[in-house]
C-alpha cells in the first residue's frame, strides 16, 4: 500500500463518519437546516407518496412565521417545487361539492383570480416518515398559464379535501444544509 492509497483510505473512512459530508437537497432529515428565500428553514417532518410506483418525497419546513412544504418527484428528471396549504374554500369554484357530483373537480379552477387548468392526476399511498402502510389518496393537479404556479386538490376519505398551490423551484435556490446540533 502506497502512500497515497493510505490517505485515500484514511479519507473515505472519515467521509463515511463525517455528518457534515455530502449534504445535499434529497438527504434532509427531521431536525436539518436549509436556507431559502431568504430564511432559514427547518426540517419539521419527512414523508413519502407512492403512486403506482413513482415515488414522491415530501419535506415540511418551518421558519418560525412561515410554513411550507419542499416536494421532490423524479420522472424522466428530477423536479422540486414548494407549496403551501390554502383552504378549500379559497378556490372560487365550489371544489367539494363538484367533486361529490361528479367525481372529479372542474377541469379549470380560480385561485385570487388567477386561473389554473387540469394537468393531470391520479391515485397513491402516503407514508409519514416514509413508513408503515400508507394512507390512500386521490390527488388532481392544475398549473396557471406560465406553467410555473400550480394548484393540487387531494382527497382523502369520502370527504376530506386538502389544497395547496406552489410553484417550481431550482436546487440550488437552497443553501447552507446543516444538521442541527443538539445540545
Amino acid at each position: 500500500m502506497g502512500l497515497f492509497d493510505r490517505w485515500r483510505k484514511d479519507k473515505d473512512s472519515e467521509d463515511s463518519t463525517d455528518p457534515l459530508h455530502d449534504l445535499t437537497l434529497s438527504k434532509l432529515t427531521v431536525g436539518y437546516l436549509v436556507d431559502f428565500d431568504l430564511k432559514t428553514w427547518e426540517v419539521k417532518s419527512y414523508s413519502t407518496y407512492d403512486f403506482d410506483g413513482d415515488r414522491a418525497e415530501e419535506w415540511e419546513l418551518d421558519c418560525g412565521d412561515d410554513q411550507c412544504f419542499l416536494e421532490r418527484v423524479e420522472d424522466d428528471e428530477v423536479e422540486w417545487a414548494i407549496t403551501r396549504k390554502i383552504a378549500l374554500s379559497d378556490i372560487t369554484e365550489g371544489v367539494r361539492k363538484h367533486i361529490r357530483e361528479h367525481d372529479d373537480p372542474p377541469q379549470e379552477l380560480t385561485l385570487s383570480g388567477q386561473c389554473f387548468s387540469a394537468e393531470g392526476g391520479g391515485a397513491g399511498y402516503y407514508y409519514k416518515d416514509g413508513k408503515g402502510s400508507g394512507d390512500q389518496m386521490i390527488y388532481w393537479d392544475y398549473v396557471d398559464s406560465s406553467g410555473e404556479q400550480m394548484l393540487t386538490i387531494e382527497q382523502w376519505g369520502e370527504d376530506e379535501f386538502e389544497a395547496s398551490t406552489g410553484k417550481y423551484v431550482q436546487e440550488y435556490e437552497f443553501t447552507n444544509i446543516l444538521p442541527r446540533l443538539m445540545n
